[in-house]
C-alpha cells in the first residue's frame, strides 16, 4: 500500500527564486514587478526538466537578468548596492570620478591604484 505523499513545505528553491526576483526588481526599476515575476516564471518553467535542482535560482536570475536587460535600462549598480544617492548628492548628481576622489584625498581601493597603503 502507497501513501500519497503530502504536499512539499516551501523549498529552498523558492526561497531562492523569491529573493531573485527581488533583486531583479530592485535592479529594473523601471519594469513592472509582475514582469519581473512573469519572466521569472517562464525561465523556471524553461529549467524545470532538470534534475539536479540546485543551480535552478542562479540559472533562472541569470537568464531572467539577460532578458531585462534586453527590455529596460538597469539601475546604475551603485544605487542598488548601498541606495546610490549619498556619492551622487555630494558631486551634485554626477557620478564620482576616480581622479576626483584621489585629488580629495579618499581612499581609492586596489582597483584604483592604491597598492594598499592608503593615505
Amino acid at each position: 500500500m502507497s501513501e500519497e505523499p503530502a504536499a512539499p513545505p516551501a523549498r529552498d528553491e523558492d526561497v531562492a527564486i523569491d529573493h531573485a526576483i527581488d533583486r531583479l526588481a530592485e535592479r529594473f526599476p523601471s519594469v513592472a514587478r509582475t514582469r519581473v515575476e512573469q519572466i521569472v516564471d517562464e525561465e523556471r518553467r524553461r529549467l524545470d526538466g532538470g534534475r539536479v535542482r540546485d543551480f535552478i535560482p542562479v540559472l533562472v536570475e541569470h537568464e531572467a537578468k539577460e532578458r531585462l536587460r534586453r527590455e529596460a535600462v538597469p539601475a546604475p549598480l551603485e544605487d542598488v548596492m548601498d541606495g546610490g544617492g549619498a556619492r551622487r548628492a555630494e558631486s551634485g548628481g554626477r557620478e564620482d570620478d576616480p581622479m576626483e576622489r584621489q585629488r580629495r584625498g579618499e581612499h581609492t581601493g586596489l582597483l584604483q591604484g592604491d597598492a594598499g597603503g592608503g593615505r
